[in-house]
């Protein structure tokens, strides 16, 4: 069985899925500096390094890490420019180096840096299509290009794009660059418009919780926007998302909307976010609403809520899109990169 040594920061829950899915497949160990990840049904191992921050860069110990990766037939490293460690063997073009997850930046120092990487890279996971065009154009051979479609595994996913509707739905960090306060403001403008029942739930926590809530009170919708605080159980979200009309997130979306289409609801955003790579995902009158600009999330609120079989189309065609960006998906990526440079 080959040996592949995965190289993060930390392990996130989502990623567990992933991890354990090439488990099966190859003897799999995460290196990372978080906090112990594997419980006892996970079946990856994994191996904590120590790390200090200098400046904007994360520094682990060389000697910890070459010893973590020595004998691996593959190393998947993230390819993040604040933790120079993990990318340092890549300059050593010893045939087994993976590049997982890029994006250029607007920083051209940083993207002439990133360039130099990918030119020395083996293989190179892309989590979506954005900016190849570009990497080829730039140098980087197509033959070491690798998709691995950044997904989120959801264990209870399901269609409910033909349920009864009766809320928006806002799940994430509560933070300012998501935006959360001009939806509740938005919400607020489109009371007239929509029917009496429609509610505003918000799943999530973080710094301001409070100031949501201030101004919640301010507008008077005590009774219309509910805060539920941070939910991970799936069968919980499932139950919040099943009568969402759409999951909306006047900020930056990722995952979040993956997660929003393995429930069969659609996506109502800002086009002029910069979003994260999943939003190649998200297609306008297709599985969500797409906005030009700030303005405008009044009348997709409003025509969202008021034309229900929009809602259930849309939401059709966001369970088909997760559906087509499954788990299983992903790893025939990370498994056609493994065996290209191993």
């Amino acid at each position: 069985m080959k040996r592949v040594v995965i190289l993060q920061n930390e392990v996130m829950e989502y990623r567990k899925p992933v991890f354990d899915g090439l488990a099966r497949h190859y003897d799999v160990t995460v290196v990372h500096t978080g906090r112990p990840s594997v419980g006892e049904n996970n079946i990856y191992a994994e191996t904590i390094v120590s790390s200090r921050k200098i400046g904007p860069f994360f520094i682990q110990s060389p000697v910890q890490v070459r010893r973590a990766v020595a004998h691996a037939d593959a190393v998947i490293a993230m390819f993040d420019l604040h933790w120079p460690i993990y990318l340092s063997s890549v300059a050593r073009c010893d045939g087994r180096n993976i590049l997982w997850g890029h994006r250029y930046s607007e920083n051209h120092t940083a993207n002439r840096v990133r360039d130099w990487l990918m030119k020395k890279a083996d293989g190179l996971l892309m989590y979506g299509s954005e900016d190849i065009d570009l990497m080829i154009a730039r140098g980087v051979r197509p033959e070491r290009i690798f998709m691995g479609w950044n997904t989120i595994h959801i264990p209870n996913h399901r269609d409910y794009s033909q349920q009864q509707k009766s809320s928006l739905l806002f799940v994430g960090r509560l933070q300012p660059r998501k935006r959360i306060d001009d939806l509740i403001s938005s919400f607020a403008r489109c009371l007239s418009r929509i029917p009496q029942h429609v509610v505003l739930d918000i799943v999530g926590s973080g710094d301001m919780e409070p100031e949501l809530k201030a101004l919640v009170e301010k507008l008077g919708l005590s009774k219309r926007v509910h805060f539920h605080g941070a939910v991970v159980d799936h069968e919980a979200l499932a139950s919040l998302f099943s009568t969402a009309f759409a999951y909306v997130s006047p900020g930056p979306v990722g995952l979040g909307a993956l997660h929003s289409f393995a429930y069969g609801v659609p996506v109502i955003t800002c086009r002029e976010e910069r979003h994260g790579p999943e939003f190649e995902n998200v297609r306008n009158e297709e599985n969500a609403i797409v906005y030009g600009n700030p303005g405008e999330l009044d009348q997709a609120i409003t025509k969202i809520c008021r034309q229900s079989d929009l809602s259930s189309r849309l939401g059709r065609c966001a369970y088909r899109q997760y559906e087509a960006r499954s788990l299983e998906c992903m790893l025939r990526g990370f498994h056609d990169a493994i065996e290209g440079v191993s």
